[in-house]
């Protein structure tokens, strides 16, 4: 209890009165079946349309081949249409359901695509160019310097020559030749290979190996690329331990346009070694006279004028060439990361290695640098793009692109792996052998340019068996086929569309009596006679499922023509709609079913006769009413829970219970929290009398709560045990509607 240890005012907040109970929802369904694609792993996965299923799962299945279908159709204990399930899925949306928790069901031998890619660096061509082009604009300079002969591609494995590198410019991507390039290049077709290709065939050229994410023949609709990309850009800084005076000229003479001579007031200071700055771009330089440089590389001139007063900056070094040491100063070196590839360009070659260390703006590195160096000039952190598309019938469907993504395996959610891994819908990622975080010639390519398409993925549908939608428990996130649906504690529908295998069917029915508060909606075997009906029946007996016959015609746009389709999925979209426009004590029934052609086989009142007794739901049409649900029954053989609406209201209600006293739990079992709990649930069943869900003219009539010492003994307060008893008077369908008529004589009253 609260202490009171000085004078004073204290505000205290007390828990009393009862505590709102919200109705949970009992529309959210789960359906296990086999689609085109989709996770295999994890929980099953929510979708809100049938255009999301799509995107997630894939579209319409096609008929198995004719004996696989046999293998399948003519079994009638072990049986069903998997191939329907997206058609089932169509029609609970079509009828007015809103969330579905999807698992999909595979095959255990079945086999996810997957591709390995080999080692190598290629810079794609962006821009066309003519065969007498002396100029290449390329999509990455990485690992270009002056002076490289590199192989020229027009399309893979169409070599068309070399070239000679004798200038590049990393702001445009731009590199100059030696001479012109011989022959027309088309951006997107042609290349220049940087690091030749080591194929994937021996281990050590092994880098990355791509799976699809769920497996089947989908993923061989997958493709990849790896790309070199600049994660980041540093200016490289003047080392204070050198010093050195900056020295600026001006230009006093306007050269011509791309001349290699500039004359300036003075080149005193200046040196035959010094790098200098003009309009932005560096040139290294030679000293001529007392007014003139000659320029010479990096920089070449190409197309610029200069004006008098254009200034002429001198660069201070960066590192001492006389003592080439593993240190640089760094503009912003705190965002460089241990293991990083770097590449530290000059303006004319380049060093390779990677980053050992930062502290401050100094950067220390796993290596000697082999170069002079200048204030100014960039160091460039190499990182990856990863993109994936998929291209089901050739068409991009979806695609994924990670970038930039480290290459060092730093245990970071950069780190290549780790990002695919985490963020992509379409592929996995796995490290091999020959995946190097520092050499730049290892780097992860692909053995078909520009794309590697993944391949062996197969479904193996042949080895699919009722135990695969059965499933097995492994424990949350590892559950397979129905059982994996107990991961979603929303769910209260519960389908397995077009599977009648009785294995299958009564793995739902334990799946609802064991968890309480789900209900289950069993399919038939298709095309079955009103006797084999009644055959199929006979076995269940459960409060917590229905049966609907017969199927339902409906239009496969996949095929453009009409298809049988098993009822559970659009009859639990009925079930959804009716829930949200009514409630969930309204029975389901003389409802209409909407996105269907017609019912399958009619059934006549007579022959329902025989159904309706035996807890065997009809799907009827009636002329000028349409094709309707005809039905209402559980298929229980106990006279109290005869209606699916007085079930699932009890269902509602008990789990709604469940989780709004939750606060109960460890309170002090005595009067006070007694009181609360029976006006807590009492002011729960008062709403959902005065909203029709129970019968009576008054609320004593339709419900009672008792919570004291009548429902409880000594003993069982002594062992914690708080009982609370609850009647309701839920409401029944006018399932019979009985209009009693006879004759009357002028003279007779009514009785």
């Amino acid at each position: 209890m609260p202490q009171y240890l000085s004078p004073g005012v204290y505000i205290e907040e007390k828990n009393a009165g009862p505590v709102p109970i919200e109705g949970v929802s009992t529309s959210v369904t789960g359906a296990v079946g086999v689609t085109a694609r989709g996770p295999t792993d994890g929980k099953p996965v929510l979708v809100t349309s049938f255009a999301e299923f799509v995107r997630t799962f894939g579209d319409f299945l096609p008929e198995p081949s004719p004996s696989l279908l046999n293998q399948w159709v003519l079994s009638s204990d072990d049986g069903g249409r998997w191939w329907d399930f997206p058609l089932s899925v169509k029609g609970y949306f079509d009828n007015g359901g809103k969330q579905l928790y999807v698992k999909r069901v595979f095959a255990n031998s079945a086999v996810s695509a997957s591709k390995t890619l080999g080692q190598g660096i290629i810079a794609e061509i962006v821009k066309d160019e003519p065969a007498t082009s002396q100029t290449l604009k390329l999509r990455t300079l990485i690992g270009i310097e002056n002076g490289a002969t590199l192989p020229l591609f027009n399309g893979p494995a169409t070599l068309v020559g070399n070239v000679t590198v004798s200038s590049y410019d990393a702001s445009t991507g731009i590199v100059r030749l030696s001479a012109a390039i011989g022959t027309a290049v088309k951006a997107g077709l042609s290349y220049l290979v940087v690091e030749a290709f080591q194929a994937p065939a021996a281990p050590a050229n092994e880098t990355l190996k791509f799976t699809a994410a769920a497996s089947g023949v989908w993923g061989n609709d997958l493709q990849v690329r790896v790309r070199p990309v600049v994660g980041a850009t540093f200016n490289i800084l003047q080392d204070p331990a050198i010093g050195g005076a900056t020295f600026i000229a001006s230009v006093s003479v306007q050269p011509a346009t791309a001349a290699t001579t500039v004359t300036v007031d003075s080149t005193a200071g200046f040196t035959a070694t010094d790098r200098v700055l003009i309009n932005g771009r560096e040139y290294g330089i030679t000293v001529a006279s007392a007014t003139t440089f000659t320029l010479a590389a990096p920089g070449v001139p190409g197309t610029e004028t200069w004006t008098t007063g254009t200034k002429v900056k001198r660069l201070r070094r960066a590192n001492n060439s006389a003592a080439l040491s593993n240190t640089l100063h760094v503009w912003g070196a705190s965002q460089l990361y241990k293991g990083a590839i770097v590449e530290i360009d000059n303006g004319t070659v380049k060093d390779v290695t990677t980053v050992a260390g930062v502290s401050g703006e100094v950067v220390t590195f796993d290596d000697n640098l082999t170069r002079q160096f200048y204030e100014g000039e960039q160091l460039r952190v190499v990182e990856a793009e990863v993109a994936v598309q998929y291209l089901p019938g050739g068409v991009v469907a979806a695609t994924e692109v990670f970038s930039p993504v480290r290459l060092v395996n730093d245990n970071s959610p950069s780190y290549l792996v780790n990002n695919v891994n985490a963020l992509s819908k379409l592929v996995r990622a796995e490290r091999r052998t020959g995946f190097s975080e520092s050499d730049l010639a290892a780097f992860p390519a692909v053995t078909t340019i520009p794309w590697d398409t993944l391949e062996n993925g197969d479904d193996n549908l042949a080895a699919l068996k009722s135990d695969d939608f059965v499933g097995v428990d492994g424990g949350s996130g590892k559950r397979t086929g129905i059982q994996a649906l107990e991961d979603i504690p929303d769910i209260s529908i519960v389908l397995a569309p077009g599977i009648w295998a009785a294995d299958v069917q009564s793995a739902m029915i334990v799946h609802c009596e064991t968890l309480k508060y789900r209900f289950a909606i069993l399919d038939p075997k298709d095309d079955l006679s009103i006797d084999g009906i009644q055959s199929f029946r006979s076995p269940l007996d459960t409060k917590y499922a229905a049966l609907y016959y017969p199927w339902l015609e409906v239009r496969d746009p996949s095929v453009s023509r009409n298809v049988i389709c098993p009822p559970s999925g659009h009859v639990a979209g009925v079930y959804a709609r009716v829930d949200d426009d009514r409630g969930v004590w309204k029975a389901p029934a003389n409802e209409v079913i909407q996105g269907i052609f017609k019912i399958d086989q009619d059934v006549t009142k007579r022959e329902q006769d025989l159904l309706n007794p035996k807890g065997i739901n009809a799907l009827r049409f009636f002329p000028g009413r349409g094709n309707r649900i005809w039905g209402a029954r559980t298929l229980s053989s106990d006279a109290s829970w005869k209606y699916i609406n007085v079930r699932r209201l009890f269902i509602f209600i008990e789990a709604s219970i469940d989780a709004g006293t939750q606060f109960v739990v460890f309170e002090p079992n005595d009067e006070p929290l007694w009181a609360r709990v029976r006006a807590t649930i009492g002011n729960f069943l008062g709403t959902q009398w005065r909203n029709g869900a129970l019968q009576g003219a008054t609320a004593a009539e339709a419900y009672f709560v008792k919570c004291d010492r009548t429902t409880m003994s000594q003993d069982d307060i002594d062992n914690g045990r708080l009982i609370c008893l609850i009647g309701i008077a839920p409401v029944k369908p006018a399932e019979f509607v009985i209009f009693q008529i006879q004759q009357k004589t002028l003279d007779q009253k009514a009785p």
